[in-house]
């Protein structure tokens, strides 16, 4: 049994990851590795957390990569918090990883991206 998926042609935006590779350039800064990520959904939405007058906004959009769509799937984890992300030049931060697992096989069905 396999769970169902989008159509190809409905993931149609493409994104910029921006991942920290974990080493730290000459000026203190982490270095980065640009990958061009192709088959995505970007959702631009404004998230927010709290109630009443005492909420914040944890998110701006949501970017989700499909296993077997999103090319390349880059492996991603709670690391990867902080690294950035273009889409349509504008930069974001990675705010959350979701990591969503088939569960009839246990391997990655999907990722969400939550993004500052």
């Amino acid at each position: 049994m396999r769970l169902p998926t989008i159509p190809r042609n409905m993931a149609n935006q493409s994104v910029t990851l921006h991942l920290k590779t974990g080493a730290i350039d000459d000026w203190g800064k982490p270095e980065t590795k640009d990958i061009n990520i192709e088959h995505c959904v970007v959702q631009p939405q404004t998230i927010y957390s709290g109630s009443n007058n005492d909420r914040t906004i944890v998110a701006n959009a949501v970017v989700f990569f499909y296993a077997g769509i999103t090319e390349p799937l880059p492996a991603l984890n709670r690391k990867h918090i902080g690294s950035e992300l273009t889409f349509e030049d504008q930069n974001y931060v990675i705010q959350k990883v979701i990591d969503n697992r088939d569960p009839y096989g246990n391997t990655v069905w999907s990722y969400e991206l939550e993004v500052l």
